[in-house]
């Protein structure tokens, strides 16, 4: 399936009109989840890579494991369906609703109450010796944000690429950037990579639900071109995890256990 679509549109250019000009979209594309029979969740995605994504979804909502806890996977693609069957039976939507934010309990903006809110997350502290040198960083950047002809024709997606100190080892894109890195994750897990000493290359803002994703596969550096929020952040913190941000030429900002960044 192609992953983008022509549009025409109506142009301004240095105060020119311009009528049926030819542009090209991002294809987003519904993917329904069935996991041992039931349906699990719809996820509006970039058409490719749809395994990949699904193991790495149903990976970072605590619903396997490892790639072995997956019996077989079966992908419609012109219905946008993929139907998974594993290992434990009572891996179903009960256990998945059951592990989403509970947004209600943090009202409370106060210190106290980001604390309650981040306990809450029951994620335990990353431990790892991963290093990485600065000038890796900025070479990973540079390739990352270099990958995706999609993103050069659209700027319509997001890149995610998983390094060890030395080289980039699976990089992908997506419409929505916590799709990406879980596609990152499914095929990492396909192939049995070890995550515990990896980085994390974003091409987008870090968001709470982005670190939560590199806690539970124990990923300890996430860096990224963008910003993070100030939860992603405090989470960060919490968890021992390095966040490093604003990666843009010869420029970062490090957010959170700075240890691991060397020089």
């Amino acid at each position: 399936m192609e992953k983008t679509l022509e549009c025409k549109v109506f142009k301004i250019e240095d105060g020119i009109f311009k009528a049926d000009v030819d542009e090209l979209l991002v294809r987003e594309y519904p993917l329904t989840i069935f996991l041992n029979g039931k349906k699990l969740a719809t996820l509006l995605c970039s058409p490719e890579n749809l395994k990949a994504l699904s193991v790495g979804f149903l990976r970072t909502e605590g619903l396997i494991n490892t790639s072995e806890d997956i019996i077989s996977f079966n992908l419609n693609e012109e219905k946008g369906i993929a139907e998974v069957e594993t290992k434990n039976k009572d891996a179903a939507r009960e256990s998945f609703f059951s592990k989403k934010i509970d947004l209600e309990s943090i009202k409370d903006q106060s210190i106290d109450g980001i604390d309650n809110f981040l306990d809450s997350l029951n994620c335990k502290p990353v431990e790892s010796d991963a290093k990485m040198h600065t000038e890796k960083i900025f070479e990973f950047m540079r390739t990352n944000l270099d990958y995706s002809d999609v993103f050069k024709n659209t700027g319509g997606v997001h890149c995610v690429a998983l390094c060890d100190s030395n080289e980039m080892l699976v990089v992908y894109e997506d419409v929505a950037r916590h799709n990406a890195l879980d596609k990152v994750i499914g095929e990492s897990l396909m192939k049995g990579i070890f995550l515990k000493d990896k980085a994390v290359i974003l091409s987008g803002r870090v968001s709470l639900e982005m670190i939560l994703k590199a806690a539970k596969l124990e990923i300890p550096i996430i860096i990224s071109k963008s910003a993070p929020t100030s939860l992603s952040v405090a989470l960060a913190k919490r968890l021992n995890i390095t966040l490093v941000g604003f990666v843009r030429g010869n420029k970062m900002n490090i957010y959170a256990n700075g240890y691991r960044i060397m020089k």
